[in-house]
This record gives C-alpha cells, sequence and structure tokens, in this order.
C-alpha cells in the first residue's frame, strides 16, 4: 500500500491535490492486498478485475445501442435549439438499458442461427455488463449534440444559403470521423496513463457497477462488496433510486411551475427599476452578483457535474470566474471600455457603432464583405463582456499550452518513443489481453475522412474554401488536439480553440463568412469531436472493453446519429416559423445565435480589422501571451515549495473559469462550485466512506431524475400547448424578475425596440 500512498511525482495534478488525510481514508477503506490503480477516485469506482470471457458484440448490444443512439440524437438535438438547452446524457440510457437486456436476456431464443457460415444468437445467455458498456458508448454519439449543425443553422439563417440534407449531412460526418483519426492518434498520451482520470467517466463506471453488483453474468468481474467504511446501510440500487424520485418530482417546478429557481437574482429584486441592479443582480444576463440557482438540469447544461470534479479543479475555475466576470467584466462596462455602455452589460449580439443592431445585409455582396459599404456604414461592435470573454478564451489558450509543456511535457516525450510504459496501472495491464485496434484502422478513417471533407468543399463552392484550406485546419487541429485533451482528461472541462481557427481563416481569406464557418467546422470541431471519443475510450479501457469492438461501435454510432440529427435539424428548420428569434420562443438557438456572431466579427469583417492597432478591441490581442506567461511563476514556486498551496494551483484550470459565458448564466458557477465543495472537499474529508460510496450514484441519479422529468413534461404538457399560468414565479418576459437587464446605460434595447 506504500506503493499507492506515495506516488512518483509524474503522477501529477489530481494525486497531489490529495490530502494526507484522504489518503489515509483510502488505507482504511481498501483491500491492500489488492492491485490497484494509484488514483484514489478510480479506485473508489472501477475495480481492478477483468473477466475476458464475458461477450460483447451481441444481438443485444447492438440492436439496444442502435435504438437508444437515434433516441438521444433526436431528443438532443431537438432540445438543443431551446431558449435553456436541455442535455439528456447518456445515463438515460445506461439506466434504461439495464432492464430492457435483463428482459431480452429473458425472452428472446436461444437457438443459434447460420448465416453464410456465420453463426449467431439472438441470446447468448445473461445479460453482462460488458454489453451494457457498449450500448452506452454508442448511445453516447447520439447524446452531444453535433456542433457542425449550428453551422448549418447560420448558414441558412444568416446568410440565406442552403446545402439540402445531403450536403449537411457530409459536413456532420466528415468532422466526426476526421475526429476519429485524431483520437486514435491521442489513445497512448490521454487513455493509458493512469494520470489522465477522466472525472466525469468515473461516474458512468459507478453506475455500471451499482445496477451490475450482484449480476452473475459478470463471471469472475469482481465487484466490491463491504469495502466503504459508513454507518449508512442502504444500498447502492436503492440509493440511487430514492435521488432519482426526488430528483424527478423536483424538476417540475423550475422546468415548469416554478422557472424563476432557474436564477435566484434577488439583488434585482430590491428595486426592479434599477439598471444598475438588474445589470449587477442577473443571473441568466448580468453579472450575476450574489445570484444562485436552484436547478440542477442549468448546470448539467454548461458544465460537468459537480459531484464529478476534484475539488481542486472546481476551486481553481471558480477563482477564474470571480475574476472575470465579477471583477474585470465590471470594470470593463462601467469605465466605457470597448464603448459597452452603448450596449446592454450581455449577450452575444452584434451592433453598430451607434448602439443599433447590426445591419449585414448593408455590407455583404454574394455573402461576401464589400469594403467600401463597410467603409462607409459603421465597423461591427460587440458587448464588453463577450469581448472581455474572447480575451479570457485566448488567455486560456496560451495557460494551456504553457501548463502541457511545463507539468506534462517529460511525460508526452516519453509516450511519444513508447505506447506502453512501465509505470502503468492494472487497469493499462488487464487491458493487455486483448488485441489493440490497429493504428492503420484510425488512419484510413482519417484519410477516407479527410477525403470527404475536401469533396465538400469542392462540390459547394458558397463554402468558399478549397482543399488546401481544409489541410490547414487539420494541421490546426494535430496542434492543439493534445494539450486540449491534458486539461480536459484531468479537469473534464473543455476548452475552445473556435477563435484561433476563426483567426487563421480571417488572416488567409478575409471577408468570407460561410467558409469561416466551415473551417472553423474542421479546426475546432475536430478536436472537440477527439476528445469526446477519447473520453469514450477511456470509460472502455476502465470497463476491458475489447478496442476493436470500441472502435466498431462508435463508428457505427456516429453514423446513425448523424443522420438523426440532420433529419430533426431540416424538420425544425422547415416547420417552426421564425426559428431562432424571439417571436418562436423557446425556439430561441443560444449556441446557432453564439455562431453567428461570431461568423460576423471573424468572418464578415475579420480579425485584421476587428484586431486592427487602430481598433478599440485590439487589446484583446496580448491575452493570449499573457495567459501563455501566467503559469510559469506559480510552477516555479510549486517545484520550490512542493507543499504549499501553490501546488494546488492550476492556471489552465482558473482560465476555464470563464468558460461556458457567454451563453450561459452567471448564476450557475456559485452554486456548482458550492455543491462541490461540499461533496467533493467537505464530505469527502470527513465522511470518506460515504462519499466512495454514494457520491458518483448521487450525480447519475439527478441527471437521470432531470432528463426523465424533462421528457415527460414536453412530451405530455408543452407539445400539447399546455402552458403553466402565469404567476410571479413564472414570468416569461424576464424569467428572473430583472426586466431591465437587458437595456444598454441609456436604458434602450435596441434589438427589441426594432423588433430584432
Amino acid at each position: 500500500m506504500a506503493d499507492v500512498v506515495h506516488q512518483k511525482e509524474g503522477m501529477v495534478d489530481l494525486v497531489d491535490a490529495l490530502s494526507l488525510k484522504e489518503k489515509a481514508a483510502s488505507v482504511n477503506s481498501f483491500d491492500d492486498n489488492v492491485d490497484d490503480s494509484p488514483i484514489l477516485e478510480v479506485r473508489a469506482s472501477v475495480p481492478p478485475t477483468d473477466d475476458p470471457s464475458l461477450p460483447t458484440r451481441t444481438f443485444r448490444a447492438w440492436s439496444l445501442g442502435i435504438f437508444f443512439t437515434i433516441v438521444l440524437a433526436f431528443v438532443n438535438q431537438f432540445f438543443w435549439f431551446r431558449d435553456n438547452p436541455l442535455t439528456i446524457r447518456v445515463m438515460v440510457a445506461q439506466l434504461l438499458a439495464y432492464p430492457l437486456g435483463t428482459l431480452m436476456a429473458r425472452i428472446l431464443p436461444t437457438h443459434t442461427f447460420s448465416f453464410f457460415g456465420y453463426k449467431f444468437s439472438l441470446n447468448s445467455g445473461p445479460f453482462n455488463i460488458k454489453e451494457h458498456v457498449l450500448i452506452t458508448i454508442m448511445a453516447n454519439t447520439g447524446a452531444t449534440t453535433f456542433a457542425a449543425i449550428d453551422i448549418i443553422v447560420i448558414q441558412e439563417l444568416y446568410y440565406h444559403d442552403s446545402w439540402g440534407f445531403g450536403g449537411g449531412l457530409l459536413l456532420v460526418i466528415s468532422t466526426q470521423f476526421v475526429g476519429y483519426g485524431f483520437a486514435g492518434a491521442l489513445r497512448r498520451f490521454l487513455v493509458r496513463p493512469a494520470s489522465m482520470v477522466w472525472p466525469v467517466n468515473l461516474v458512468n463506471a459507478t453506475l455500471f457497477h451499482t445496477l451490475h453488483r450482484r449480476n452473475p453474468a459478470n463471471g469472475i468481474l469482481r465487484i466490491r462488496e463491504g469495502e466503504e467504511v459508513t454507518s449508512w446501510k442502504i444500498s447502492r440500487n436503492l440509493f440511487f433510486f430514492i435521488v432519482s424520485a426526488i430528483s424527478f418530482v423536483y424538476f417540475w417546478f423550475p422546468g415548469y411551475i416554478f422557472p424563476l429557481l432557474t436564477s435566484i437574482s434577488w439583488l434585482c429584486w430590491i428595486n426592479k427599476d434599477s439598471l444598475l441592479l438588474n445589470q449587477l443582480g442577473s443571473g441568466l444576463k448580468g453579472i450575476g452578483y450574489l445570484s444562485f440557482t436552484l436547478d440542477w438540469s442549468s448546470m448539467s447544461a454548461w458544465l460537468p457535474s459537480p459531484l464529478a470534479i476534484p475539488w481542486w479543479a472546481q476551486a481553481n475555475m471558480l477563482a477564474g470566474f470571480v475574476f472575470f466576470v465579477w471583477i474585470l467584466i465590471p470594470i470593463m462596462y462601467y469605465t466605457d471600455r470597448y464603448d459597452g455602455k452603448l450596449f446592454p452589460i450581455y449577450n452575444t449580439q452584434t451592433y453598430d457603432n451607434v448602439g443599433q443592431p447590426y445591419n449585414l445585409t448593408r455590407v455583404l455582396v454574394n455573402n461576401s464583405l464589400d469594403e467600401s459599404a463597410y467603409d462607409a456604414y459603421s465597423p461591427v461592435r460587440i458587448t464588453a463582456f463577450f469581448a472581455t470573454m474572447y480575451g479570457q478564451g485566448l488567455c486560456a489558450l496560451g495557460a494551456i499550452v504553457s501548463h502541457a509543456l511545463l507539468y506534462h511535457g517529460k511525460e508526452i516525450l516519453r509516450r511519444v518513443r513508447s505506447a506502453k510504459q512501465s509505470d502503468e496501472d492494472i487497469h493499462a495491464r488487464l487491458m493487455d489481453n486483448y488485441p489493440e485496434c490497429p493504428d492503420w484502422w484510425y488512419a484510413a478513417t482519417f484519410v477516407v475522412a479527410c477525403g470527404l471533407s475536401i469533396l465538400t468543399v469542392e462540390l459547394y463552392p458558397t463554402s468558399d474554401m478549397t482543399w488546401w484550406h481544409v489541410l490547414v485546419a487539420m494541421c490546426l487541429a494535430a496542434i492543439w488536439t493534445l494539450p486540449v485533451g491534458i486539461l480536459t482528461a484531468i479537469t473534464s472541462q473543455a476548452p475552445s480553440i473556435s477563435m484561433i481557427s476563426e483567426w487563421v481563416f480571417g488572416v488567409i481569406s478575409p471577408g468570407k463568412p460561410i467558409g469561416n464557418m466551415i473551417f472553423k467546422t474542421y479546426g475546432f470541431i475536430t478536436v472537440q469531436q477527439a476528445i469526446l471519443f477519447t473520453q469514450d475510450l477511456k470509460l472502455g479501457h476502465y470497463m476491458k472493453i475489447p478496442p476493436r469492438d470500441m472502435f466498431i461501435f462508435q463508428m457505427v454510432g456516429t453514423m446513425a446519429a448523424a443522420l438523426v440529427s440532420m433529419g430533426t435539424t431540416t424538420y425544425l428548420m422547415n416547420n417552426i416559423k421564425d426559428i431562432c428569434t424571439q417571436a418562436a420562443y423557446p425556439f430561441t438557438c443560444p449556441s446557432a445565435s453564439l455562431f453567428g456572431a461570431s461568423s460576423i466579427v471573424w468572418g464578415v469583417v475579420g480579425p485584421l480589422k476587428f484586431l486592427s492597432s487602430s481598433s478599440i478591441y485590439y487589446p484583446i490581442v496580448w491575452f493570449f501571451f499573457i495567459g501563455f506567461f501566467i503559469p510559469v511563476p506559480f510552477y516555479l514556486l510549486a517545484r520550490k515549495y512542493p507543499n504549499s498551496w501553490v501546488k494546488d494551483v492550476n492556471m489552465a484550470a482558473f482560465m476555464l473559469g470563464g468558460g461556458p459565458y457567454p451563453p450561459a448564466g452567471t448564476s450557475i458557477m456559485p452554486t456548482w462550485a458550492l455543491i462541490g465543495f461540499i461533496f467533493n472537499f467537505v464530505i469527502k474529508r470527513r465522511h470518506f466512506g460515504w462519499w466512495s460510496k454514494y457520491n458518483y450514484v448521487m450525480s447519475a441519479a439527478l441527471d437521470a431524475g432531470v432528463a426523465i422529468s424533462a421528457l415527460v413534461i414536453f412530451f405530455a404538457l408543452q407539445n400539447n400547448g399546455i402552458k403553466m399560468p402565469q404567476w410571479w414565479g413564472n414570468n416569461s418576459d424576464s424569467i428572473d424578475q430583472c426586466p431591465r437587464v437587458s437595456q444598454n446605460w441609456a436604458g434602450v434595447d435596441t434589438y427589441a425596440a426594432t423588433g430584432n
């Protein structure tokens, strides 16, 4: 056990952040005779055992996997267009697959069929945990909305250019499968190392083992029993269903009866007519001082579960949020930096230089910038909040590169030389029992997807891109995927490189908004998808799923999800009048709105104009360099004082504190961090047995209850036009009772005044 407690220095961040008290708790809580992971969170969630004899690619796994992929892809794409987007997480499929799989094991015939010499059975025996994992991993390809869909929507709504279903499908598919190529290259860096924890996966792993704890179908796979030292005797299964039921009932209040719970912005209520209090107090469209949310879905829509993220990471992110949102942005706004007072304090709209909505039609000819018309009209303007958070995004990217080099540089070099290392944990060694997925599978996928990408832009000339643009985007993605992946593997929060992609295209091909968006698809969204696929590979690693089965199920699931998402988008665009405007509430498309504003700033105008030395936004350029150098002094101090608080400072995570803003509400961070502090710091230190037994189960249960409740509310009530009567807690004009927050400092809401 001494080898577990005293880890070598290479096992950074998560291990180093654990206190001696927590490590002592682990000594008393786990079996000393079992070779286990050196990471406490992993030890609490994943048993260090495997049974290679369990069947995996069964009829049940295929049929249920495809079914849940289709359902989640439809539901999540549908909800993504709504004002408060609700993501039905893969845990819903994970939960429902268990009783359905068990039922199929009981009723399907066990007869063996033969098809052209290939023998198979509809029922391979009892439903086991590995089938369950493959179903969930396939379903997860549909649980995450395709970011390329936003670009398809903006292309049609802003620029009146549509490629039809086929063109949109080509764009989505090529983006997704390029991501697989990068994911394959990342395995040795982000999947095999024990230090790459991927905290969100621990919630899924805990739920799998909770459901299958006493399932005899799992053979010799050891599920720990009685290892948690806690006075609570309730089983994990019963605890899960109790919390799920409470979550199901409670979500009816913020989700339908009492939407005010989404953001308790009580500072506004002192004087609703005060513009200052509205701006400072609103947790939806303002700074959010003293505001908080009592809605789990609001947090889960924009941030990972607070129960899954280590407290040290949450503390760094909270500090970043306080600095950027509560300190820096008010200074920028009230000193009228970036002409901020001409506009509301917080939105993603674009304006002209007198504070009116920006009229794109005055500067575009055939969806390209007319230089003379632009000079005669106005430079584009955005809110001080929006501009500052562009700077924050650059700061984060600089810090990520610096952090990866300083803290992980040696390990990266070791793994470049060899995929396997002597310090790998028990889970990596158990996975060596299975044939690895050949590198050429991933390489071939990348080559084919890259070819499809080039075919897409060449088939549709309005893309304003050529084959070499695609190759530049791929090079950009290759540069950023590893450092972004390292931070995501540690914190479960992924930074965005969208601005870098937009800048690069804006420099090489200025004034082409559609091309800028599509280039961003291949340069940024490819990275995003590669990270998501790698996260699933790590889940398969924890659950000992054969790598080749993982590859096949992910590929098939992605294709099915792409077809369903495009079909859903096409249906909504054709059947909801004025979609993505306030007139179509709740189908206001907040994510697409952000993409649209970015396309104007970086595509129509371009970085050479928007960030020129004569522009009021020129200081944003320097944020990247500031972010790059900020981690250096903390790294040096941590080396000099390894036992001080400085070792827990992670400036890359600090920079992520402003990540989801805009368009997320500012009220979510205080509640999110408070929950994390209570469960992942206080309870984890004082009641480690309770935490290790119930913490991740609670996270899964809260998600499940909210997801099922949201579906019931929509399909039983909202879809049938049954609305909650208006009352004080349900005011659709101002959900958080801050009615003036959308006004500028002069008290005018120019978008509302012009009917936009």
